[in-house]
């Protein structure tokens, strides 16, 4: 059983904006519940203590302190930014894509469609693989739709 008692020392200025998130309530609930565990912990209250009072695990209770410990205030109660996936396409590669969907479609087709766009875009090595979700979002973005002939600035004359 994790009995530890990892007290924390507040400085009033923590005290005071701990107890401000909690009275507002205007908060997200998991920053409510950080704030609460880091007052509870100034208390000398041990993780299972908390854990038990505020109906959450006790490795949360030690996370918390460990990221207070860390980084101060900021760290425990907020996430730290996460990185996400990286983007799929460059702007290089987004310039080629708008480039392709404003030119003349490939022979046999009457416009582009998102599915040539991607085989297009995989065959030039501009990406490795890519949706034509995102390939849409992308044409979207700058209002071009090359499966609506009118919507389409050729570059070059149209026959």
């Amino acid at each position: 059983m994790n009995t530890h008692k990892h007290i924390i020392q507040l400085s009033r200025k923590e005290l005071t904006h701990l107890q401000s998130i909690i009275r507002r309530g205007k908060r997200n609930a998991r920053v409510v519940t950080r704030a609460r565990i880091l007052l509870l912990s100034h208390e000398g209250k041990s993780n299972n203590v908390i854990a038990h009072q505020l109906d959450v695990n006790a490795s949360t209770v030690q996370n918390v302190r460990n990221h207070y410990r860390e980084g101060g205030l900021e760290r425990a109660l907020y996430d730290a930014p996460r990185p996400g996936q990286p983007p799929k396409i460059t702007d290089a590669g987004e310039a080629h894509l708008i480039a392709l969907a404003t030119s003349i479609p490939p022979e046999g087709a009457t416009r582009w469609t998102l599915e040539l766009l991607k085989e297009r875009m995989i065959q030039d090595g501009k990406v490795k693989n890519i949706t034509t979700v995102a390939l849409w979002k992308r044409l979207r973005q700058r209002h071009i739709k090359p499966w609506r002939e009118k919507n389409v600035v050729y570059s070059e004359h149209h026959a």
